[in-house]
């Protein structure tokens, strides 16, 4: 069997209901540099370092996918789980899991956009 055709991850995206309340949390809160944003397509993307542009859009009415508000599954990388979580809430974020040693030896903490939409930081 030939390998995969899956080259790379293209895009992460996230519905959300507020794009400019979810724009605060995505560069203020996580400090991701803003790639694009346009208000009448309630659209905006972020630079994720070393890997695909995180975007997010407002959900419209009977759209397919995740509805706003769900777990992603994104765990991002940091070096400090602890530090992270303690700038994020300090930048106005939301930790919904406050950092803790998994029994594997890596640390997690789980951070939520204003609509709930939750990450993973694992260091």
């Amino acid at each position: 069997m030939a390998g995969s055709p899956i080259l790379k991850v293209d895009t992460i995206w996230v519905h959300i209901r507020d794009v400019r309340r979810a724009r605060v949390f995505y560069r203020d809160a996580l400090g991701l540099a803003e790639l694009h944003y346009d208000e009448a397509s309630q659209h905006a993307s972020y630079r994720l370092p070393r890997g695909p542009p995180l975007a997010m859009h407002k959900q419209g009415k009977g759209e397919p996918g995740r509805r706003a508000g769900t777990v992603t599954g994104l765990y991002l990388r940091v070096a400090d789980v602890r530090k992270a979580a303690r700038a994020i809430k300090r930048r106005g974020g939301r930790v919904t899991d406050e950092p803790e040693k998994m029994p594997w030896g890596k640390w997690n903490a789980t951070v939520a956009d204003p609509d709930g939409n939750e990450f993973v930081l694992t260091d």
